[in-house]
């Protein structure tokens, strides 16, 4: 068992590659015509995933903060603190006819389901703006209400309406998940063409073009439909339907590119369509199989994590990527199969009675060849070259910060974004608020820790609620922006406060400092796994100690060169606004974890690639700096042109309208590109050079060249 089973099993043609060559090729029929039969299966199930996932969700339940809401909604029946905002216009009319007062609008507020109560200027004049021309009316909603279903409810009541305009985060959730599922089908909508057009200038081929986009169809379409069965489960987050269909696409064109590349190259030996077949799924196939399993591991790592949208994303991702490589492996030689020379009507192949060529994959591309021999000659100049430009880059995450969504995230003209940009004009009205709920029967020890907060002069008592079952909820008012560093500070005093025991602490400010901590907590364990997944299939793909540590080391510095480009573009005004968003506080906290399992997944994938093609050019005899040299010219050009697709199929996300997407897309177009290009271009042959046969080690091989 183990490495050596496992290498046997995947890699050889005693092994499943031998089956899936021949069960492929004589059964193509029934293949392709049972891949459209689950096709036709899933799209009715897959068009109701929409109606099946839940709202976005980055909240770990088990944080302090989650277990404050639950203790004050069980004791009170309603939410810790408002989540709708009605902004008004005080000299405006409403859609109704009548006087657009705050009195009026909280009557209309308050009649809507999953509102629990009302407060407006009349309980709390904060609530007036300075000019007097606005007023706010907040809404808290009932316990265990579903946010965004009431804030849609909200935003349906007030829509069209401009002189009482609805936001909050409730509001917001609900067009956060609006603007995201029309995203999802708008943006795929636009690239289908742009990707369409790149296949075709790669194969010349409007046939060997639309292989690849039939076979993101098919995942995509097989998961969504998954998915939808999968959501009577577990929850599934809207958001993680976004990562499918960019990564499905992604994926299913890299792995097609692979399969048609070395497909089109057998043919010119002249053997025979069924040999190209054969020889196909034993070399692309192969490298398709242990590169799909190596993406969807590090997806699947995402599970790990107790917030809704990373662990859901861990199953959406992990299937996409396996359903990709499994119909790169399966239905795509089936349909070469059939279509067979169509496929590239341009190729003459070799006349039999000739000799066919002795390198079946000829030279390569004559750039990446020449780029070889530089990187060859000169290793150590151009390797830290390379690495003083990653480095570069990836400088400015060292002063990156985290943040959670909000309003700001939305475009300017939903009413959420409209509101949460008005809230500056109430100066009397807090920026924040840090709630502290008290266990029953603890109140009497509360002296102490209020007298240690009243010498912080940046904390202000904004009163106190006695709770239904004898609890205490201490309200503390923070003039900074909930989720600034300044009120992460003053939530750091809060909770050091000498309170009771069973003491919780909520709102905003909590809120992401418990995501953060949550994240910070669970991340080291996926760090891992992800890692030693990897580790173990480089090891069974290119049975080499060394290699994987390399790759490992290299996805990481792709992973941190990504990031530092993400802060430096979003963090700076004139570059934030050049994507379509105003300059951000921080990076959306999920975003970096999720791009770290794509790029990770990904770069080990291409590194297969690379690694594998120079595998072969050692196994048929060239010296170490020619087979470098022969595999960097093999796969260039093919790792590039599936880098440049997959960041136009998962970076054309950077043109939503929400900014988290806007990153994650960036985070991961940008790392792909770099990847292919300075690491798999520089990096990777010039370490090699550098290493020669030891790069290759293998205990008990007794040689160090063997691939």
């Amino acid at each position: 068992m183990g490495i050596g089973f496992v290498r046997g099993f995947l890699g050889t043609e005693r092994g499943i590659v031998g089956p899936v060559a021949e069960f492929t090729y004589f059964r193509a029929g029934r293949i392709v015509a049972g891949a459209v039969l689950l096709v036709l299966l899933a799209l009715p199930a897959a068009a109701m995933v929409f109606d099946r996932v839940e709202p976005f969700d980055i909240s770990d339940p088990g944080s302090e903060v989650e277990r404050a809401y639950d203790a004050y909604e069980a004791a009170t029946g309603m939410r810790l603190e408002p989540e709708v905002l009605v902004l008004v216009r005080a000299d405006g009319e409403t859609s109704a006819g009548g006087e657009a007062s705050a009195e009026a609008v909280a009557d209309r507020l308050g009649e809507i389901e999953g509102v629990a109560r009302v407060v407006g200027p009349a309980q709390d004049p904060a609530l007036t703006s300075a000019d007097g021309d606005l007023a706010l009316v907040l809404g808290v909603l009932d316990a265990g209400d579903v946010r965004a279903e009431t804030g849609e409810r909200v935003a349906e009541e007030f829509a069209g309406d401009e002189n009482a305009v609805a936001g909050g985060i409730a509001v917001a959730n609900h067009q956060i998940a609006e603007e995201a599922e029309q995203d999802t089908r708008r943006i795929e909508l636009y690239a289908a063409p742009l990707l369409l057009l790149l296949l075709f200038g790669a194969f010349r081929s409007v046939l060997a073009a639309l292989l690849p986009l039939v076979l993101a169809a098919f995942s995509i379409a097989v998961t969504l439909a998954l998915l939808t069965a999968i959501s009577e489960l577990v929850d599934i987050d809207l958001f993680s339907l976004q990562v499918v269909t960019g990564l499905g696409v992604g994926l299913a064109i890299d792995y097609s590119l692979f399969v048609l590349a070395r497909y089109r190259a057998e043919v010119r030996r002249g053997n025979g369509y069924e040999a190209a077949h054969r020889r196909t799924v034993a070399t692309a196939g192969r490298t398709v199989a242990f590169g799909a399993l190596t993406v969807a591991a590090a997806l699947a790592a995402l599970i790990i994590f107790p917030q809704q949208y990373l662990s859901s994303t861990g199953i959406a991702g992990g299937l996409v990527a396996l359903l990709s490589g499994a119909s790169a492996l399966i239905v795509l030689p089936a349909l070469l199969a059939l279509v067979g020379p169509r496929v590239d009507p341009g190729f003459e192949r070799t006349a039999p009675g000739e000799d066919p060529p002795p390198d079946p994959l000829g030279g390569g591309s004559r750039f990446w060849r020449l780029l070889g021999g530089r990187v060859m000659t000169r290793p150590i100049p151009l390797a830290t070259l390379a690495l003083l430009l990653m480095l570069a880059v990836s400088a400015p995450g060292l002063d990156g910060d985290l943040t959670s969504p909000d309003g700001r995230v939305l475009p300017p003209e939903t009413s959420a974004k409209r509101v949460f940009d008005s809230v500056e004009r109430f100066p009397d009205l807090a920026a924040g608020q840090i709630s502290v709920v008290v266990p029953a029967g603890a109140a009497g020890g509360l002296g102490e820790a209020r007298e240690e907060l009243a010498g912080s002069p940046e904390l202000e008592p904004a009163g106190s609620e006695k709770l239904p079952g004898g609890g205490t909820r201490l309200v503390y008012e923070i003039q900074a922006d909930p989720v600034s560093d300044p009120a992460q500070a003053r939530l750091e005093e809060v909770r050091a406060a000498p309170w009771p025991e069973g003491t919780l602490v909520g709102g905003r400010t909590a809120e992401l400092a418990d995501q953060r901590a949550s994240i910070g907590d669970y991340a080291p364990l996926v760090i891992a796994v992800v890692v030693l997944t990897n580790l173990l299939l480089v090891l069974v793909t290119i049975r080499s100690v060394v290699l994987p540590v390399i790759s490992i080391a290299l996805n990481a510095l792709t992973v941190l060169a990504s990031f530092g480009v993400v802060v430096a573009l979003f963090e700076t005004e004139a570059t934030a606004e050049l994507l379509g968003a105003s300059a951000q506080t921080g990076i959306d906290v999920s975003v970096p974890v999720l791009a770290f399992a794509v790029v990770f997944g990904l770069s080990t994938d291409y590194g297969i690639f690379l690694f594998a093609s120079i595998a072969e050019a050692r196994a048929r005899g060239h010296g170490e700096t020619e087979a470098i040299t022969i595999g960097l010219a093999r796969t260039g050009r093919i790792i590039t042109s599936a880098a440049v697709i997959f960041a136009i199929a998962v970076g054309a996300n950077a043109f939503s309208d929400l900014v988290l997407v806007k990153e994650f897309a960036v985070a991961v177009a940008v790392a792909v590109l770099l990847d292919a290009t300075i690491v798999r271009g520089i990096l990777v042959p010039a370490i090699l050079k550098l290493l020669g046969g030891r790069a290759w080690w293998w205990p008990g091989s007794g040689r160090r060249g063997e691939g």
